[in-house]
């Protein structure tokens, strides 16, 4: 892996110095942590390196940083550090006013804004060592890494910050593994005991789900028809011959035998290939899965793809306190009523996606994107997700970057935009670009190459919008 990796782990343990000084010296540490399952795990990874220290915490859940936000925390009482995890980055120039308060500490894997430092801010980010943060190390393995270098006993943080990459769809190494830094978390917590990786068929709920309904629930790749459709992945299986029960209870993934998976496999190929996806969209079917060891076999915490889903979910459905509570190790009730969450925002997501893709005038093909527009129909806390898996989907091709737009509550517009890494790696940055285009607007924006978003004012889209296009075209030697 490319990168200065020594220089990278010396700043986590940097980090980890400022972190344990700050609870031996004051004891209460008020967090900041992003609303994704990369951030909701960062922030518990924090919370219960805090904890162990003898220290108290506070978690607080943000889709961004404002400055309204920045002015409501210096309005508050003082604190002697404020921690941002898997958040930050792209907000570093905001946060300076903090620093009238207390120390300001900032572990993220964003692309970070350019040559902003200032005293008191303690600022880790893979980028800043030549290290991919959308690809090879999660924001939650940041501060895993972290939480380590303070006590080797935080290892068993690891599975966490698994799900977290998980979360984060860093799994783009060939067989959808978790490479880079992230594959150490990995290893680490192979060695703990904590986690096991094997290759299978990846049906959403492998373990848990009867077979029609895991087919059913997975979202990545998206299958028009099938996914959020629960009678024709019935009459899917039915037509294919597959036994559905076994002594009177329905069988799961995990129980078909290796021919049965291979008609399955080669059945939503074909269907997956009549309808134009390409083969490396079709593959994502077949991937490395990772076991959480210490779950139970019969809840969705046990796959980590799974529990990032879950966790994703809860927050989305604006309950990110639950989603925290499973991480910080609450079942029972906690579980059944993320669970009933889970299965709403499933059926809210397929029914965006699948009505995005029958409506075609809000599918625009310009010339160096695709516009998807999501006004009336895209709630602004699912917008990530539905364009993450209309990208995975290969639905709109893979030739240009895709963005997602919709309306928030405030009036303004938000975006979501996600390209391959092929693009990527022909010179296009959406991250760059999001953010570039966002500022000359009066907006904000942001993130990696392959993933970022925007938020900026109505008024002001039509002019981001030609810039963006205009950068996109330039990346790829059209402008």
């Amino acid at each position: 892996m490319a990168g200065r990796v020594e220089e990278f782990f010396k700043a986590c343990s940097k980090a980890g110095k400022v972190l344990a000084s700050h609870v031996e010296n004051y004891g209460f540490i008020p967090i900041f942590t992003h609303d994704d399952p990369d951030g909701l795990t960062a922030g518990a990874i924090l919370g219960q390196a805090v904890k162990r220290l003898g220290g108290c915490f506070h978690i607080r859940v943000l889709d961004r940083v404002t400055e309204g936000l920045v002015k409501e925390i210096e309005s508050s009482a003082g604190h002697s550090l404020y921690v941002f995890s898997e958040i930050g980055s792209g907000y570093v120039d905001l946060l300076k006013p903090l620093t009238s308060k207390g120390e300001i500490l900032v572990l993220d894997h964003h692309k970070p804004l350019k040559d902003v430092e200032y005293p008191k801010l303690t600022h880790v980010n893979p980028h800043h060592y030549g290290i991919d943060g959308a690809s090879e190390v999660s924001g939650s393995a940041v501060c895993y890494f972290t939480a380590k270098s303070i006590d080797a006993e935080n290892v068993d943080l690891a599975p966490l910050a698994v799900v977290g990459a998980l979360g984060d769809l860093q799994d783009k190494d060939y067989g959808r593994r978790l490479g880079g830094l992230n594959l150490q978390v990995v290893e680490d917590a192979e060695k703990a005991g904590l986690l096991t990786v094997s290759t299978d068929l990846m049906f959403y709920g492998r373990e848990t789900r009867p077979l029609h309904k895991a087919i059913a629930s997975t979202m990545n790749p998206f299958i028009p028809g099938l996914s959020g459709a629960e009678d024709r992945c019935y009459g899917f299986l039915v037509n294919l011959g597959i036994k559905l029960r076994e002594n009177e209870r329905w069988r799961t993934p995990a129980e078909l035998t290796h021919g049965e998976k291979e008609k399955i496999f080669s059945e939503i190929t074909a269907y997956l290939a009549s309808k134009g996806f390409k083969s490396a969209s079709i593959f994502q079917l077949i991937g490395e899965v990772y076991t959480l060891t210490r779950e139970d076999k019969l809840t969705p915490l046990r796959d980590g793809r799974e529990c990032a889903s879950l966790l994703n979910a809860c927050s989305k459905m604006e309950k990110p306190g639950l989603a925290l509570s499973l991480c910080f190790g609450e079942r029972g009730e906690a579980l059944e009523e993320a669970q009933k969450l889970f299965n709403e925002y499933r059926r809210a997501i397929s029914e965006a996606i699948n009505r995005l893709l029958e409506e075609k005038d809000r599918v625009k093909a310009l010339e160096s994107l695709y516009l998807v527009e999501g006004y009336g129909l895209v709630d602004e806390r699912k917008l990530s997700p539905v364009a993450s898996l209309l990208s995975s989907s290969d639905t709109l091709g893979q030739d240009k970057p895709m963005m997602v737009v919709t309306e928030t509550g405030e009036g303004e517009v938000k975006v979501s935009a996600r390209t391959s890494r092929t693009l990527a790696s022909r010179g296009v940055n959406l991250g760059e670009i999001l953010r570039v285009a966002a500022e000359a607007v009066g907006g904000r924006g942001g993130g990696h190459s392959v993933a970022a978003g925007a938020t900026l004012p109505r008024e002001a889209f039509e002019g981001f919008l030609e810039k963006v296009k205009l950068m996109v075209g330039e990346s790829l030697g059209k402008g």
